[in-house]
């Protein structure tokens, strides 16, 4: 199962949520290591300051001052000895910190407890001041703890401050992505690179590129088709006068009558071929000089009923119009009489005889609607999604039709701006076409 690729805006969430968050980490370490650095170094300069201090006391002062109420482990653990390395004074408590060989700070364990110490030492005395390693930890978390607190409270704001830009770099790209979505298939113009960012301004001049080449080959081919179906006119109706001519010549020759008839069936074949791809290169064209007009939907609808009520009449197809409003569209009349002419014909063309087919006009959510509404054995639900291709045909290869019908109905669509639609019937077998109009402009207005 193929992974689903990850969005600009997702990945640069991603990449900014870590970035943020390896900042303050290393912020945090950094901040531990630093206050540490500088707690070490105040605190040891107090050792050798309290040490200095004692050494010019006279030996015999007093240690029974009391201290006003503080955490016992913050207090600097002070003793002093003579030449003779007798003690001649602790602090209160004591602590049997062992007495220092050399001037200068070391390290010592006494009950589990680790300390710095300080010692001086001459011929006369040695002064010695200790503290717990701990509170000097304690010093760097909370300094540590207070520079990184800032910066904690900085992340989130950050990242919505950042968030909200990313957002609107993005949504540049999005309003580029709804212009090229909102693109009809025979549009030509460019796509506008006015709000999109210099870094893929190389990626719309090449997909504009790409545009004009792909209609300059739509419109080749296009032009061929047309051309081809054009000329094939000519030589099929000389066929056609020919073949009536012959059937004429040849009287009540059954062998050769049914051989001049199976001619003249594909002949005609052949013309109601070119006649839809002539009718499908024109759709096809963009609209040039050719201004959609206030169109009335009524009378179009019941003049391709009448034409086709025959057929349905032949067919025992039970052919109805269901009217529920009377809206006035826009379009080009002929363009949308032909659309509906192709939906109504190719309803009665897949409904087996005995069957219904509606024609159903009404407005939902103030739009117009058309629906073509038959009986038949509707169109797999594999084959939904390409049924508007040329020549494609859902139905059995033996069935009628050139398989240009719906191809013809979606192009007009188009051209026209009317929504086109099929769908399987939930209530039982069949095909539903759904067509929905634009509303014209009252008059007067722009």
């Amino acid at each position: 199962m193929p992974s689903r690729p990850m969005s600009l805006r997702r990945t640069f969430r991603l990449w900014l949520t870590l970035l943020l968050l390896s900042i303050g980490l290393i912020t945090a370490v950094a901040s531990y290591w630093l206050a540490g650095e500088e707690a070490a170094d105040y605190l040891d300069n107090q050792l050798r300051q309290i040490a200095l201090y004692v050494w010019n006391v006279p030996t015999g002062f007093h240690t029974d001052i009391v201290a006003p109420p503080h955490d016992p482990e913050d207090d600097f653990v002070v003793q002093v000895w003579d030449a003779a390395g007798a003690p001649v004074m602790s602090s209160t408590p004591p602590v049997a910190i062992p007495r220092g060989g050399i001037t200068g700070f070391s390290e010592a364990t006494v009950n589990g407890e680790e300390y710095r110490v300080y010692t001086a030492i001459d011929r006369f005395r040695t002064v010695q001041v200790s503290q717990q390693l701990e509170v000097r930890e304690e010093l760097a978390a909370d300094a540590s703890l207070r520079a990184t607190i800032p910066i904690a409270l900085l992340i989130p704001l950050s990242w919505l401050v950042l968030n909200w830009l990313i957002g609107r770099i993005i949504g540049r790209l999005d309003r580029v992505a709804d212009k090229v979505a909102e693109r009809e298939a025979s549009g030509i113009d460019p796509i506008p690179a006015a709000e999109a960012p210099v870094e893929i301004l190389p990626l719309i001049t090449a997909m504009n590129a790409l545009v004009q080449r792909l209609q300059a080959a739509l419109a080749q081919q296009r032009r061929f088709v047309a051309d081809a179906a054009h000329e094939l006119r000519t030589p099929l109706a000389a066929i056609a006068l020919q073949v009536g001519n012959l059937k004429a010549a040849v009287g009540s020759d059954g062998r050769l009558a049914q051989r001049l008839a199976d001619l003249e069936a594909g002949s005609h074949r052949a013309s109601a071929l070119v006649r839809q791809l002539l009718r499908l290169a024109r759709f096809e064209t963009a609209i040039d000089g050719h201004p959609d007009r206030p169109v009335a939907l009524v009378p179009l609808v019941m003049e391709s009923l009448g034409r086709f009520a025959p057929l349905a009449e032949h067919r025992a197809i039970d052919l109805g119009l269901s009217q529920e409003a009377a809206p006035v569209i826009e379009g080009v009349a002929e363009e949308v009489h032909a659309l509906i002419d192709n939906l109504i014909d190719n309803a009665i063309r897949y409904t087996p005889e005995g069957g219904t087919v509606d024609v159903i006009l009404r407005a939902d959510g103030g739009r117009p609607t058309l629906e073509v509404r038959d009986t038949g054995p509707g169109i797999p639900d594999a084959s939904l999604p390409r049924v508007f291709e040329r020549f494609f045909r859902a139905g059995a290869p033996d069935s009628e039709g050139s398989g240009l019908g719906l191809a013809i109905a979606k192009a007009a669509a188009e051209r026209n701006h009317i929504a086109l639609s099929l769908r399987n019937r939930t209530d039982r077998s069949g095909l539903s076409a759904l067509l929905v109009f634009r509303t014209a402009a009252p008059p007067g207005t722009i």
